[in-house]
């Protein structure tokens, strides 16, 4: 017998409450219930009528479909990780010129007179060129942009034609119905843990359990982070690039796991070591952010998923903050004025600044901070009063720091000064003299390691070098070569650490030094 008809409405709603008992489950046989449920809820979501499943696209629900232009990294994933499921959307494509641009480029000569005849279009010329492949006209065309030696040309080609694509949700572990990491053992609960009395002393406190997972398990984990934005038209760099090599996961209690993501090698910033974080429960995906960590600080900031924003979003990013500064040393974190709500609706209506400012985050600007002083005095005076949506978006003009014990105002890199760093090294490199940007990067790392006293690189790997010449031009701003024999011995480990296989070490070493921060902070300054 078919289930009855349950409306889009209720059927969303019974969803998240099924997602809801299995992350944060009151008893064992709750959870066991919920995941059994989520596990036919394809079936349940395949009987309703065909109006009723149109209505439920892009809720990322098995057994619906999801619209959405990927970028070209997470279009590559999906062609990996779901061959069959994803197809073009060409009643969304539009204008196929860009398109036809990125096809020109895998034609073969044979082929150009059909292609360029008018006599077919563009889905009509796939159509044909595919006939005797298996899959959909997706998987065929990310087939052909495999060529490793042109995939950066050919990411930006696919990227320009912002091709639509529609994923039709199975019942897999990419859809936000059965998208888990396995765990060992479930943790029940009785009630949710609130923020700490004193936040700082907590962020303080160390993480005892934390591990480098494995290559598989750490590419395991990368898939259920992807398959978690992908699902809610999200996607971002920490994921997209993550490296399965360094995959960290801290085990916080209660079922809570923080898993943080190094980047490849080849995706690394010059100067700051980016690292995503994706919250589990029970395994199940809740929330997710980034980081920055440059010297002492690290920038970041908190996406709780909707059906999971009344669990304990305080207490969780308390526990992010801990796990970073276990990690990283650092002793300031910085969320910027998108995370507060600056051109991010979601965020200003949520009232992100508050829930920054209750944990201790400060406006760096005094006049905002004044206005965050009169607001909160309003609100002790009248537990209902709501800060109107004008005053909170002055509110979230300008960063907001949180500085713990230690932290010193010398110690902070502001973040425009990236900038400045980087027209800094563009007229080191224009005035190295060789013929290429390359040439003129290679001479100026050559230089660099003659300064610090690097002899040779010959038993360096391709990525530590490739890393050199991406900071060399920074480094060599604030000219090193008179530096004492410790700061540069201290330096020379810096350089070779941003290639490694893991980028850890390099934020360790960045949050010890003494010389280079103050070093570049000054040049920064100067060069503003």
């Amino acid at each position: 017998m078919s289930p009855k008809p349950i409306s889009t409405i209720k059927l969303k709603r019974l969803h998240s409450e099924l997602c809801f008992r299995r992350a944060f489950p009151r008893t064992a046989l709750q959870q066991r219930g919920a995941a059994d449920e989520l596990d036919h809820f394809e079936d349940l979501v395949k009987h309703q009528p065909r109006a009723t499943r149109i209505r439920l696209s892009d809720s990322g629900i098995a057994g619906s479909a999801v619209h959405y232009r990927y970028s070209f990294d997470v279009a590559r994933w999906l062609a990996r990780k779901v061959p069959g499921a994803v197809s073009i959307d060409w009643a969304e494509m539009g204008d196929t010129e860009a398109l036809d641009e990125l096809l020109r480029h895998i034609l073969q000569p044979s082929e150009d007179e059909y292609f360029f005849s008018g006599e077919v279009t563009t889905r009509e010329w796939i159509d044909a060129a595919r006939s005797a492949t298996i899959g959909t006209d997706f998987d065929w065309l990310l087939a052909q942009l495999e060529d490793e030696n042109a995939r950066s040309f050919l990411r930006q080609l696919y990227d320009a034609a912002d091709i639509p694509l529609i994923w039709e949700m199975r019942n897999d572990g990419y859809s936000r119905t059965r998208n888990i990491f396995p765990v060992n053992g479930i943790s029940v609960r009785t009630e949710m843990r609130t923020r700490p009395h004193q936040v700082k002393k907590e962020i303080q406190r160390p993480v005892d359990s934390i591990s480098r997972l494995s290559t598989e398990r750490g590419s395991k984990l990368i898939d259920v982070a992807m398959a978690s934005l992908a699902a809610r038209h999200r996607e971002t760099y920490h994921f997209n690039f993550a490296n399965p090599d360094e995959v960290y996961l801290a085990d916080v209690g209660e079922g809570i796991a923080i898993a943080i993501f190094g980047l490849l090698p080849a995706h690394r910033f010059a100067l700051e070591c980016t690292m995503g974080y994706l919250i589990i429960s029970n395994g199940v995906p809740i929330a997710y952010g980034g980081a920055s960590g440059l010297f002492k600080q690290v920038n970041t900031g908190i996406n709780v998923f909707d059906e999971y924003r009344g669990s304990e979003a305080s207490y969780l990013w308390v526990q992010v903050m801990r796990v970073y500064h276990t990690l990283m040393a650092c002793t300031r974190f910085v969320a910027n004025p998108y995370q507060l709500g600056d051109g991010n609706s979601e965020a200003l209506h949520s009232g992100a600044f508050w829930f920054y400012h209750r944990l201790g985050y400060r406006p760096v600007n005094a006049e905002v901070q004044r206005l965050a002083s009169a607001e909160q005095a309003k609100i002790k005076r009248d537990r209902h009063y709501r800060s109107a949506a004008e005053t909170l978006r002055k509110l979230a003009s300008c960063d907001m720091h949180l500085r713990l014990p230690g932290s010193r105002q010398a110690a902070f890199f502001d973040e425009k000064w990236l900038a400045i760093a980087s027209r800094l090294a563009t007229s080191i490199l224009a005035s190295a003299g060789g013929k290429t940007r390359k040439a003129c990067a290679n001479r100026v790392a050559g230089e660099l390691l003659l300064d610090v006293g690097i002899r040779s690189t010959r038993n360096w790997t391709k990525d530590e070098k490739a890393a050199l010449t991406s900071i060399a031009p920074i480094v060599a701003v604030v000219n090193p070569s008179g530096w004492p024999v410790d700061a540069k011995r201290s330096l020379r480990k810096i350089l070779r650490a941003k290639g490694g296989r893991y980028e850890l070490p390099y934020a360790r070493l960045m949050a010890k030094d003494d010389k280079l921060l103050p070093a570049l902070r000054s040049a920064c300054i100067s060069g503003a």
